[in-house]
């Protein structure tokens, strides 16, 4: 139980840290709004939500946006001597867009530390990572010749800063969505995506009593995201959505080695939520 108290109280509550999404820009001129509930398990942790984001195109192919900000509910483990807690804001990431060509998209997302960072006790998760990092890449998405059928791939790299004598590793995200608009249901699109992380190199620390680096070993670490869902437009300023997310760690390190830059963990997890189209 141990173990699983470490592990989760390690888990980043903004494990959703992500562009906005794979497929183009809008066009100049246009906003869009969205916000939604999350809810994520594992055995007897669970966390739960609220985020909110917003986009414009300021000209033709440059988004700029806000995201995964909000409120989390609570982050904890139930368990005898645990405590209840991990409420607070969550940190937020601003990102920007452009498409430098017809089918590709240059992307930078950066993640701001604003969450609350109280540690309510064991077994709980904080709404922030205190983590001020960056993630950039490029995405590609290729038309298919086949109506109401879009896909989408994104790659990049996750770099995050030093700060409380802890650094994160490089990683490396690769990912892809599709989704399909049914066309005997006007408006209504499953859609399936799946993401995978590998850690290029391994997290370190600073110990305070001989002010050397330490490293935890976690280089080659992996994380498998899947999710898989539905959206249906309403009408064209209103879609809502809901997908479940499944996730899964392989990590390289010591369970117990006290690396408060894990991946995502593993857990399953639902998100509901609509976007509003200006």
């Amino acid at each position: 139980m141990l173990k699983k108290i470490a592990i989760a109280a390690a888990m980043a509550a903004t494990a959703s840290f992500a562009t906005w999404d794979y497929y183009p820009v809008q066009d100049a001129g246009k906003a869009s709004f969205k916000g939604g509930i999350y809810y994520d398990a594992d055995d007897d942790w669970s966390q739960m939500g609220l985020k909110i984001g917003a986009r414009f195109s300021v000209i033709k192919g440059l988004e700029i946006s806000l995201q995964n900000f909000g409120y989390q509910f609570w982050g904890e483990t139930d368990c005898s001597g645990c405590a209840n807690g991990g409420n607070g804001l969550t940190d937020m990431t601003l990102g920007v867009r452009f498409e430098v060509a017809p089918m590709v998209t240059a992307f930078l997302d950066i993640n701001l530390p604003t969450g609350n960072d109280d540690y309510d006790g064991v077994g709980t998760t904080r709404p922030t990572n205190d983590e001020l990092s960056l993630y950039g890449g490029a995405q590609f998405s290729l038309p298919t010749g086949v109506q109401g059928f879009q896909f989408g791939v994104e790659g990049g790299l996750y770099w995050g800063f030093e700060h409380d004598n802890h650094e994160r590793g490089l990683d490396i995200h690769m990912g892809a969505e599709a989704r399909y608009e049914i066309p005997t249901v006007k408006g209504l699109a499953p859609y399936l995506g799946l993401k995978m992380k590998y850690r290029l190199t391994e997290s370190e620390y600073e110990n305070d009593r001989d002010s050397h680096d330490y490293g935890y070993d976690d280089n080659g670490t992996t994380q498998f995201n899947l999710w898989l869902g539905a959206q249906y437009a309403i009408n064209p300023m209103i879609t809502v959505k809901a997908h479940l997310i499944f996730r899964n760690e392989d990590y390289e390190g010591a369970n117990n080695d006290g690396n408060i830059h894990r991946m995502d963990g593993e857990a399953t997890g639902l998100y509901m939520g609509c976007e509003l189209f200006l």
